[in-house]
This record gives structure tokens, sequence and C-alpha cells, in this order.
């Protein structure tokens, strides 16, 4: 009886251990690289899944990269076009058919002036008057003329108005063969009297301008000069 069992225990132990020895997959040799194939039931399932022409992530990260690309020259700049100037015609169409001299005051070589240069003309005007408002009340031009209405000098004055530094001039004879000029050498500008002192000619007597204002914007007084004191008016230009 004892002999029985144990020869039915040895061939239970032998069906177990060949049991296993079976399930287990046998071990590769030593120094050999193969490696049997895995099985991926994930990776099927996704290839069968795919279209043919698309490929898994993995299989897109096993690809080489596309190399760079070769720069290439640039594009050759277009020339620019020739400069060609602007012509602009004239605003008035001339008139006449000949030129007009110097003599025939009555003729007008252009047309009509048109609304642009009415209003160009203004507005230039219109700069002139506020700049010459800014000026003193003796800036500009003026004559000197004898009791007998005869023009002996004119002056050309530059007013900056009272404060902002001093009167000066240039004067022009006009009394003499030949004409002469220069500047002036003094400007005394009083409340009621302005005193303009000329050297005409080297060596001589001063020429003193002794005016007073009047009320229509004129200045009337005396000249002294080496003929003597003479009553003169200034008016202006």
């Amino acid at each position: 009886m004892r002999v029985a069992l144990a020869i039915a225990l040895l061939l239970t132990l032998g069906a177990g251990q060949a049991s296993a020895q079976e399930a287990t997959p046998p071990a590769p040799p030593a120094g050999s690289d193969a490696q049997s194939p895995v099985y991926d039931p994930i990776g099927d399932a996704i290839a069968a899944a795919l279209p043919p022409d698309q490929t898994t992530d993995q299989e897109a990260a096993a690809e080489p990269a596309a190399p760079p690309p070769v720069p290439t020259a640039p594009a050759a700049r277009p020339e620019p076009a020739p400069y060609r100037p602007m012509v602009i015609a004239p605003s008035r169409a001339p008139l006449l058919d000949k030129p007009v001299m110097i003599d025939e005051t009555g003729k007008n070589p252009d047309g009509p002036p048109t609304p642009l240069d009415v209003g160009y003309e203004t507005r230039i005007r219109g700069s002139a008057a506020a700049a010459q408002g800014l000026q003193g009340p003796l800036d500009g031009g003026w004559t000197v003329r004898s009791t007998y209405g005869v023009a002996v000098m004119t002056l050309q004055l530059v007013d900056r108005g009272y404060g902002y530094g001093q009167l000066e001039g240039a004067w022009r004879s006009l009394d003499g063969p030949v004409s002469k000029v220069g500047l002036i050498d003094s400007l005394d500008r009083q409340p009621a009297v302005l005193t303009i002192r000329i050297t005409k000619t080297p060596g001589k007597p001063t020429v003193v301008l002794t005016l007073t204002p009047a009320s229509d914007g004129s200045w009337s007084g005396e000249v002294s000069d080496e003929w003597g004191v003479h009553p003169v008016t200034m008016r202006r230009n």
C-alpha cells in the first residue's frame, strides 16, 4: 500500500514539472542577439484602424527628418522707373498773340486772375500787413522833400518797436548830380522830436534833420547842412 502511494506521488510531481516547462519559453542561447517577437495587441488594433496611407506616431518618429531647405539667391530687384518731371500748365492762358511792350500800359499779357490767384495774393498781402504791424511806426521807406516839393533824400528806416533796440537805417541823396548812398550815423527818437544825423561827404559838416510828427502821419522840421538851414517835410513812400 505504501509503495502504491509513493508511485502515485512521483507521477503527479513529474506531470507538474512537465507542464511548467511547457508554459515557460525556452531561454535564448548565450551570446545570441536574436530576440523573439513580442505580441502587441494595442499596436495591431491601431494599425488595423488607420488607413493605408497613414502611420502611427512611433513610425513617424522613426522616419528620418527631412533635410533643411537649400538657400536660394534673392530675386533681382526691379529697376526704378526713369524720372519724369511734372509739367504744370499755367493757370492763366495768354490772350494776346504778340508781346506787350513796356509803353503799352492798357494791355495785360495774361488772362484774368482765377479765384486761386486772388486767394493766394490776398494771403500774401495779409501776411505782409501782419508782419508790418509788429514793427514800430517809423519802419519803412520815407522821402524828405524841400518846401518846394522837390525830393532831396530818401530814407529806409528799421524800427523794431519801443524797447526792442535802437533805430537803424540808410539814406540816399537826390539833390546832387551824382546820387550817393550810405548808412545813417545815428537816430535819436524822443517823444516829440526825431533827430537824424548823416555824413554825406567825409570832411564836410554832418547833415542833421530835426523833425516833429504831424497829425497826418508825416514829419516836418528843418535840415542843417553845409548850405545852411532849410525847412523840410518827411512822408512815407
